[in-house]
């Protein structure tokens, strides 16, 4: 951890938009979705996202800026392994490239990580996600909903495409201030100097895709609907605790992980606390990523000095059929999603750069608790017995049924 200054923080309005959303969700249709979107690009790319490793994603870019095209990229340079020389192709092929003003940047600090996902596309498109351009957040599955006998798999991410000039205009100032704050540091960025993560890690292959896999799906409306952007560190910690306290028949949360322990954290329990009590009969099912470490193990056992327990309220992503759970993920009542980059730790709700999507549609919010349902439904009811270990399975190295695993999808931010 660094020492921050942080910019102050943005004043965030909701929205009135209509027009297209497209919801999408890893593994099966993010890159089904984003593919096309770039594709079509006509003036300008705009990029701020925390890991992009994905080689194919830099191909699609490549081939963007051989069109014509304006690319700017804001990356979270702590130099995964492969990243950094992603990051200097791009730049030597005329892309825009500005180190984000993270821990990681040596110019000024003024976030933890940059850990948003947000792609606009000639100021008319935006994409906000809670996946990195990793390979297995965007894992190359072009039949949109996935082809079940020529699959590959990967995290289970959420993501929203929005055709919205409104909106556009709204990242592009957000990205636009944070690129500033790095190009108006006093010390010039040098790449050479930052030594490289290099850890290389497998894990075991899933051995099926889910049971479901489900296409985005296109809505185009004429009558606006709510849509409020979620920035950390500006407005999650005002918005979110009361939308979740406002619950009265179900809370649906997918996430990586959730620090139990943390005092932010413990105030967005503290608020599923407020509205159980409320409404007795509250449904509140989380799904998590299995744990990595010791740590992980305890936050979910104290998940129950909130009335949150393994199996009935707490499941974990099943790795029969998913790589990793990156997901970010709440729906409320069934009718409001969130759709965003954060975690839940005290880093990513107070101290990073992170971005998403409140909207009250209750068609959208239909489609997120079915790609939430598959992940429920799939999920398993008990923590491993050696805690965690089997993330880096070396027991699946002699079979070949491995998978690499970027670090980027696994890092506590």
């Amino acid at each position: 951890m660094c020492e921050l200054t942080p910019p102050k923080k943005k004043k965030v309005s909701s929205l009135k938009i209509a027009g297209e959303f497209i919801a999408y969700a890893s593994p099966e249709s993010t890159y089904a979705v984003t593919k096309p979107l770039i594709e079509g690009a006509k003036k300008s790319i705009l990029i701020g996202i925390y890991d992009f490793t994905a080689e194919y994603m830099k191909t699609l870019l490549l081939r963007a800026m051989g069109r014509g095209v304006k690319v700017s990229l804001m990356l979270d340079l702590d130099n995964r392994a492969g990243e950094t020389e992603l990051y200097e192709e791009l730049a030597k092929h005329g892309c825009e490239c500005v180190p984000a003003p993270s821990c990681a940047s040596k110019n000024v600090q003024a976030f933890s990580s940059s850990h948003e996902k947000v792609i606009v596309i000639d100021n008319t498109w935006v994409l906000v996600q809670s996946g990195n351009w990793s390979d297995a957040s965007i894992p190359l599955n072009e039949v949109d909903g996935g082809d079940p006998d020529n699959f590959t798999f990967g995290n289970r991410d959420t993501g929203v495409a929005v055709n919205s000039p409104k909106l556009a205009a709204f990242f592009t100032k957000v990205l636009r201030a944070d690129m500033k704050i790095e190009l108006d540091g006093a010390v010039p960025q040098s790449l050479e100097d930052l030594g490289e993560i290099s850890l290389e890690a497998f894990g075991a292959k899933p051995v099926a895709p889910a049971p479901t896999l489900l296409k985005s799906r296109s809505f185009k409306l004429q009558k606006e609907i709510d849509v409020t952007p979620i920035l950390s560190p500006d407005n999650y910690m005002s918005v979110i605790p009361g939308w979740l306290a406002s619950a009265t028949k179900s809370i649906d949360i997918g996430q990586q992980y959730i620090r139990t322990r943390q005092p932010g954290i413990q105030k967005l329990l503290g608020s599923i606390v407020e509205a159980r009590k409320q409404n007795p009969d509250l449904l509140v099912r989380i799904v998590l990523g299995h744990p990595t470490k010791p740590k992980d193990v305890e936050d979910i056992k104290e998940l129950s000095k909130f009335g949150l327990t393994l199996g009935e309220n707490v499941r974990l992503i099943s790795r029969k059929h998913f790589v990793h759970c990156h997901n970010k993920l709440i729906v409320v009542d069934g009718k409001s999603v969130l759709v965003s980059s954060q975690n839940w730790s005290d880093s990513a709700v107070l101290k990073n750069r992170e971005a998403g999507l409140l909207i009250e549609f209750p068609k959208a919010a239909a489609y997120y608790r079915e790609v939430f349902d598959v992940d429920w439904e799939t999920g398993e009811k008990k923590i491993p017995k050696a805690g965690a270990p089997e993330l880096f399975a070396p027991q699946s190295l002699a079979t070949g049924r491995t998978i690499k695993l970027n670090w980027g999808d696994y890092a506590e931010v």
